[in-house]
């Protein structure tokens, strides 16, 4: 898909994209600016090419387009300023080749060309999706519902492709949860992982929305399930490459398979409430994934605050023993499913807040709600 600012670089375009035989190919007016509207609204096609010609503070805008772009899109600019400290703030920022008019077809060939092999080097179709893991202290503080929330908002609300990975092939609630249904594809791909592809992946995985896509299962009671770590990085591998994030609900069971989960995730979130048990395994937790780092970062939210009352342990108490949540989520318990998020409140605004952790996108319509200590 191109988007362009003239008519003359558009019948270059129609031309060259004839000749190079992409006959899907959609050529847009209206420029980068056109660009990042139209991708904050749309799933991202293979190949971008989009005409910064005219524009203000090109790198940066170009940095907001990569940013919508799915893994492994392919961007080349093209514009009207010849200058080499510009080239380079553009490949930074994201683009693969960047072409100063006038446009002609033999130009814009070589400069489309290397985008029919795999782009290694090339920012953009390097990027990979951040993997956010969810695990909970203890049963029953609410680390499967908060996974399919913060999925759901990422999806709907940031209009992110977001995989939802239940790990948990037994008694996972994810697809029930979203009333979707388990498909066999999770056990296979972990089973068989030499066989995961995108064609696999897409057979594989139930629809939630545009944008919301589940990979779960529900394997019987009474058989011994069982699969390798390196089927999980493999499966993670390849979901990193179609999705902007993947959201995994780790079940809280001992085993190479899961803490290999953990051990590749982008961000660990462990989901506590303020019960004793809970914060004593919340240390725990903590001592066994080590401190965050530039690579693995660890985020502890206190979920169902206020549910024990007088009973519970203060954040003051917690901090204590270097227990110090980053958020804070108040016990809604009716706003608590995907479909609750639809309704303002306290919950959802709780859940935006987790969701602009895990992003750095703010919205500007949802007010900041955090503990800041």
């Amino acid at each position: 898909m191109a988007f362009v600012a003239d008519s003359e670089t558009a019948g270059s375009l129609q031309i060259c994209l004839s000749q190079l035989s992409f006959s899907d190919a959609t050529i847009k007016s209206g420029g980068i600016t056109k660009a990042i509207k139209h991708l904050g609204a749309e799933r991202s096609p293979e190949n971008i090419i989009v005409d910064i010609s005219g524009t203000d503070m090109p790198a940066s805008r170009v940095h907001d387009l990569a940013q919508l772009c799915e893994p492994g899109v392919t961007v080349v600019a093209i514009g009207d300023r010849n200058d080499i400290g510009l080239y380079r703030d553009l490949v930074q920022a994201g683009v693969s080749e960047y072409v100063v008019k006038p446009i002609t077809p033999p130009l814009l060939a070589k400069a489309l060309s290397p985008r029919l092999t795999p782009a290694e080097g090339i920012p953009v179709s390097r990027k990979l999706g951040k993997v956010v893991t969810f695990l909970g202290a203890r049963g029953g503080v609410g680390t499967t519902t908060l996974a399919i929330n913060l999925a759901w908002y990422l999806a709907d609300r940031q209009k992110r492709r977001v995989l939802l990975l239940d790990l948990d092939l037994q008694n996972g609630d994810c697809a029930l949860a979203l009333n979707v249904n388990s498909t066999p594809g999770l056990t296979d791909a972990l089973a068989n992982p030499q066989r995961i592809d995108s064609v696999f992946l897409e057979r594989a995985m139930a629809v939630h929305s545009e944008r919301l896509f589940v990979l779960s299962a529900e394997e019987s009671l009474c058989d011994d399930v069982g699969f390798l770590a390196e089927a999980v990085e493999t499966l993670v591998g390849a979901l990193r490459t179609q999705f902007h994030y993947i959201i995994a609900d780790v079940p809280r069971l001992p085993g190479a398979p899961y803490r290999r989960s953990l051990d590749i995730a982008d961000i660990r979130v462990i989901v506590a409430d303020q019960t004793l048990r809970s914060v004593r395994d919340t240390v725990r937790l903590q001592a066994t994934l080590g401190l965050s780092s530039a690579a693995h970062r660890n985020l502890i939210v206190v979920n169902r605050a206020g549910e024990g009352g007088r009973r519970a342990m203060t954040l003051d108490e917690m901090a204590k023993v270097d227990v110090r949540p980053k958020i804070v989520i108040p016990f809604r318990p009716k706003l608590s499913t995907a479909a609750g998020l639809a309704r303002p409140g306290r919950y959802t605004e709780a859940v935006a807040v987790l969701a602009t952790e895990i992003s750095g996108h703010v919205s500007e319509r949802t007010p900041w709600w955090r503990l800041a200590r």
